[in-house]
C-alpha cells in the first residue's frame, strides 16, 4: 500500500499551486477593486441625491426675486439672471415655511402668519396712512418669534426673532441690486419702496409693524399678499479645499452678510458647483469625487436638479 506522492504528482500539486497562486490573486484583487469601486459609487450617488434634495428643500422656499450670485462671500452680489462667469456663490432670502405650515415643537399646528394683509381695514394704509403698523388677520407675532427662537435653538442659531424679519409683498416690483440689503453693510431703514419691510415685535399679534422708529409704511405699495422671511441662505463652494458650506441665520436688510452667518459643512469634495435661471426655475449641478480614495484616480460623479 503506498504512503507518499510519486515525484509526478508531487510537481503536479505544485504546478497546480502556482496556477493558483499567479491567477487566483489577481481574481482576489480585481473582486475586491471592484466591490470597493461599486461601495465608491453608490456612496457618491447617495451623498449627492442628498445634498440636492437639501439644496431643493431650501430654494424651493425662496422669494424668486431675491435670488444672487458672488464669486466671494464679501463680493458683489448680482441677480442670478444676470450672472456671467463662474461664480461660487448662490444666495437668496427664504421665506418662513415653518411659521407658514404652523410647525413649533408640537404645542400648535397653525400658521403663525397668515400671508394676507387687510387692506380694507382702518389699520391699514387705505384709510389710516400715517400708521407704522398693517392688519394681518390670522397672523401672531408672538408665536412668529416662538417658532424662529425654536428652530435656532434647535440648529444653533444666533438669537433670530420676530424684531429681525421682513416682510416681502407678492407682486411688488423690486431692485435685487438694492432692496434687500444684498450690497450694503447698512440696515435698510425708512426706505419705502425696498423689497424687504423689516417689523418689529407688537402687543397686537395681528398687525405687522414697521421695524424703524421714525418711518411708517406711508408711500410704500402695499399688496395683499406678503411672505415673511427671518433669513438669507448663502450656497458657498471653496474651490480650494472642494467644501460645499450653507450660511444661514443672517439678515441682509440689517447689513449683515454671509460672514456674520452661521454655516454647516454640506460635501466635501466638489468639483463643480453651477447653477442657472431658466425662467422662473433654478437648475442647480454638483459634481463630487472619492478623493482618488483607491489610489487609482479619482471616481466621480455629476448630478443636477431643477428648482421651480
Amino acid at each position: 500500500m503506498r504512503k507518499a506522492f510519486t515525484f509526478i504528482e508531487l510537481i503536479f500539486v505544485i504546478m497546480v499551486i502556482g496556477i493558483i497562486a499567479k491567477f487566483g490573486t489577481s481574481l482576489f484583487v480585481t473582486a475586491h477593486v471592484a466591490a470597493a469601486s461599486t461601495s465608491i459609487h453608490n456612496r457618491l450617488h447617495s451623498d449627492t441625491d442628498l445634498i440636492l434634495q437639501q439644496i431643493s428643500n431650501r430654494l424651493q422656499y425662496r422669494i424668486k426675486e431675491s435670488v444672487v450670485t458672488r464669486t466671494s462671500l464679501t463680493g458683489t452680489a448680482t441677480a442670478l439672471a444676470s450672472t456671467t462667469g463662474a461664480p461660487t456663490i448662490l444666495e437668496w432670502v427664504g421665506y418662513d415655511i415653518d411659521g407658514w405650515l404652523g410647525i413649533h415643537d408640537g404645542t400648535f399646528n397653525k400658521p403663525t402668519w397668515s400671508g394676507f394683509i387687510d387692506v380694507s381695514s382702518g389699520a391699514t394704509l387705505e384709510t389710516a396712512p400715517n400708521t407704522n403698523f398693517l392688519a394681518s388677520p390670522g397672523t401672531n407675532t408672538a408665536d412668529i418669534n416662538t417658532t424662529i427662537q425654536a428652530i435656532n435653538s434647535t440648529v444653533g442659531g444666533g438669537g433670530s426673532g420676530i424684531s429681525n424679519s421682513a416682510v416681502f409683498f407678492t407682486g411688488a416690483n423690486s431692485d435685487v441690486s438694492t432692496d434687500y440689503g444684498w450690497n450694503t453693510t447698512t440696515a435698510l431703514g425708512t426706505q419705502a419702496d425696498v423689497a424687504a419691510h423689516r417689523i418689529t415685535s407688537e402687543p397686537t399679534v395681528t398687525r405687522l409693524t414697521k421695524n424703524a422708529a421714525t418711518t411708517d409704511f406711508t408711500g410704500t405699495d402695499v399688496y395683499e399678499n406678503y411672505k415673511l422671511a427671518w433669513t438669507a441662505y448663502a450656497l458657498e463652494l471653496n474651490p480650494t479645499t472642494g467644501n460645499l458650506f450653507l450660511h444661514y441665520d443672517y439678515q441682509p436688510w440689517e447689513g449683515e452678510r454671509p460672514t456674520n452667518a452661521n454655516g454647516v459643512l454640506l460635501l466635501q469634495n466638489v468639483d463643480t458647483f453651477k447653477f442657472v435661471s431658466v425662467g422662473d426655475s433654478i437648475q442647480v449641478q454638483v459634481c463630487v469625487n472619492d478623493a482618488n480614495t483607491l489610489g487609482e484616480g479619482l471616481y466621480a460623479i455629476c448630478k443636477e436638479i431643477s428648482i421651480f
